[in-house]
């Protein structure tokens, strides 16, 4: 998949003959999680709770600003203008920025 079909910021692409660099790269680096929450429209009560649309990640190292960089902004902006054609499905949208540090992984 390609960074214009699933429009996310970054896009980790590894062959299946580099699987174990790959995670070992990803394991010992501090990162980013970005996921993008929507409500429902039509949910009250226990049902209307967020939902997870969307979440990439990105290396701490490169987003030191998290949602406050020009590029995590512009990307609301364009998930926020296609939300605007989804209201009648969707009641809200929102971005959540979290950190996850290095882990060991034995394979």
């Amino acid at each position: 998949m390609r960074k214009w079909l699933l429009d996310y910021p970054v896009v980790y692409l590894f062959g299946t003959d580099h699987i174990e660099d790959a995670i070992y790269n990803l394991s010992t680096k501090s990162l980013r999680i970005f996921k993008v929450l929507v409500q429902r429209n039509g949910t009250t009560g226990e049902d209307s709770h967020l939902e997870e649309l969307t979440s990439f990640s990105v290396p701490y190292e490169l987003s030191m600003g998290g949602s406050k960089e020009v590029w995590a902004e512009s990307f609301l902006e364009r998930m926020s203008s296609r939300w605007e054609e989804c209201k009648h499905i969707w009641r809200s949208l929102d971005l959540q920025v979290s950190e996850c540090y290095p882990q060991a992984i034995v394979l």
